[in-house]
């Protein structure tokens, strides 16, 4: 059975200032109607996730909160991370392998370089950068998520907020 993972990067954020620690920064406006998009766009595909992983930074919570407005998904089935805050791709990797086997879809919502650094891994596509509120789909060929590993899923698209009307 075929899994669907969409590796999400957070939406635009305000830029960094001497009081305001990187965890905390927010959304620009930018970044809402971005995040927005993303939650149109993929209700529009009909893709309702088994569970929402994300940073527990506020730019990522404000991030799944903007998509989950569009898709209506559980609170129950939404888990905040800190390990996903500046994680790197062995321990996304970790998530991922935790992801129950009888989930078939999830996203993950977190931070560059992770993010891209992440979906090229698995699928050994090129991707370059994800940019902010970029999403990367990917098929995984396995029936456990625990067996995501290098080059061994497949990519399908990558979507930037510019690409959904």
């Amino acid at each position: 059975m075929v899994k669907e993972l969409y590796l999400v990067r957070h939406g635009q954020a305000e830029p960094q200032s001497g009081s305001t620690k990187d965890f905390q920064r927010q959304l620009t406006s930018k970044g809402y109607q971005d995040a927005s998009k993303i939650g149109l766009y993929l209700k529009s595909k009909e893709f309702y996730p088994d569970i929402i992983l994300h940073s527990s930074s506020v730019r990522t919570t404000d991030t799944v909160n903007r998509i989950n407005e569009q898709l209506g998904i559980d609170l129950d089935h939404i888990e905040s991370s800190e390990e996903i805050y500046e994680a790197s791709v062995l321990i996304l990797l970790r998530v991922i392998s935790e992801i129950p086997a009888e989930l078939r879809s999830a996203i993950i919502v977190g931070h560059n370089p992770s993010i891209t650094y992440l979906s090229e891994y698995i699928t050994g596509a090129e991707i370059g950068h994800v940019g902010t509120a970029g999403m990367v789909h990917i098929q995984i060929p396995f029936t456990s998520w625990s067996e995501v590993s290098e080059k061994n899923c497949d990519f399908i698209e990558y979507i930037s907020p510019e690409d959904i009307y």
